[in-house]
C-alpha cells in the first residue's frame, strides 16, 4: 500500500472511530441511554416523561424504543444490555417468568414480587409505581350505572343475566383472571360473552349491541363513550401498577437519574393517565408535547 492510499485508509477509520464514540455520548458531553416501551401509549408515555426530565436535568440524552410486542422483549433486552431503562407492570410477575411466585390480587404483596424476582433476575431496581393502574376492570355505560346505582361488580349481579359481554378472546380463555375466574369470584356469569377485537367492542358498547365490557383502566375509549369502571370489590383482577426500572449499573454510576426516577414515583394517577392518552390516541397529539405540558402543569419542568 503506498503512503496515500494509507492515509487515505487511516483518515476513514478515524473518522469511523470518532463517530462510533459519538453515539455514546450526547450533545452535551453526557451519556446516551436507551428506554424501552411496549406497544401501548401508557407506556410509551411514561418514558416519553422520563426522557423529558433526564433531558432538562442532566447533559445525558435517552433515545426511546417504542412498539416492542411483549414484556418478554423487554427483558431480554435488558438482560443484553441494550435497555437502560423501561416501563414495566406489577402483574407481569405472574406471567411464567417464575416457579416460586405465589399468585396474589393484593397489589402490595404482587409489587414485592415484581421487584424481588425480577431485581434479582436481571439485576433492576424496580422503583415504586407511578401512580396509574392498567389493571383489566369491567365497565357499563354510566347512564344505566348511575339509573341503578350500580358502583361496584357485586351489584352487578342483579343485572347480568339479561347482559351481553363484549371482551377479547384471551379474556374468556385465561385461567386465573378469566372470565371462568370472574364466575367463581363473584357467582354469576352474563346471559352471554362475546370474544371479539377491542375496536369492535366499544363501537358495540356504543351502539347497545353490548351491555358490559371488559377494558383496561386506561383506555381512552372509557372517557371517549362515557363508560364507568365498575369497583372490583372482591379484588379479582391482579394489580397492574405501573413502575419505571433501570438497571443498577447504570443508577449506581449515575446517581443524579435514580433521583430522577424516584421523583416519579406517585407522579400520574390512573385517571390523569387515562386523560393523556386520551390526548394522543383521540385527539392526535404528540406524546411529547403532552407528557411535557403534563410536567410543566406539575411544575417539574420549565
Amino acid at each position: 500500500m503506498n503512503i496515500k492510499n494509507f492515509l487515505v485508509v487511516s483518515l476513514v477509520a478515524l473518522m469511523f472511530l470518532i463517530t462510533a464514540c459519538g453515539n455514546d455520548s450526547s450533545a452535551d458531553g453526557g451519556e446516551v441511554f436507551t428506554a424501552a416501551a411496549a406497544k401501548n401509549t401508557d407506556s410509551k408515555i411514561n418514558v416519553q416523561i422520563l426522557k423529558s426530565l433526564v433531558e432538562d436535568q442532566t447533559s445525558h440524552e435517552v433515545e426511546i424504543v417504542e412498539d416492542l410486542p411483549a414484556s418478554a422483549q423487554i427483558f431480554a433486552g435488558i438482560d443484553r444490555e441494550e435497555f437502560d431503562f423501561a416501563n414495566l407492570f406489577s402483574g407481569e410477575v405472574y406471567n411464567n417468568y417464575f416457579d416460586d411466585v405465589e399468585y396474589s390480587t393484593n397489589p402490595e404483596k404482587t409489587l414485592k414480587q415484581a421487584q424481588k424476582f425480577f431485581g434479582e433476575e436481571y439485576d433492576i431496581k424496580w422503583y415504586d409505581p407511578v401512580g396509574f393502574i392498567n389493571n383489566y376492570s369491567i365497565a357499563v355505560n354510566r347512564d344505566f350505572a348511575e339509573k341503578n346505582n350500580v358502583e361496584n361488580l357485586t351489584q352487578l349481579e342483579e343485572f347480568a343475566d339479561e347482559m351481553v359481554l363484549g371482551t377479547d378472546n384471551a379474556w374468556i380463555e385465561r385461567d386465573n383472571d378469566g372470565y371462568k375466574g370472574f364466575q367463581e369470584t363473584y357467582g354469576y356469569k352474563f346471559s352471554e360473552a362475546r370474544g371479539m377485537d377491542v375496536a369492535l367492542m366499544y363501537e358495540g358498547i356504543a351502539n347497545g349491541d353490548l351491555d358490559v365490557v371488559t377494558a383496561y383502566t386506561v383506555d381512552p375509549q372509557l372517557k371517549e363513550y362515557d363508560l364507568k369502571v365498575l369497583k372490583d370489590d372482591k379484588h379479582f383482577f391482579p394489580p397492574y401498577e405501573a413502575s419505571l426500572v433501570a438497571r443498577n449499573s447504570v443508577i449506581e454510576e449515575y446517581p443524579e437519574i435514580d433521583d430522577i426516577v424516584e421523583s416519579t414515583v406517585g407522579l400520574i394517577s390512573t385517571e390523569e393517565m387515562t386523560d393523556l392518552i386520551y390526548e394522543v390516541d383521540i385527539e392526535k397529539r404528540s406524546i411529547k408535547e403532552v407528557s411535557e405540558e403534563f410536567l410543566k402543569e406539575k411544575g417539574m419542568l420549565d
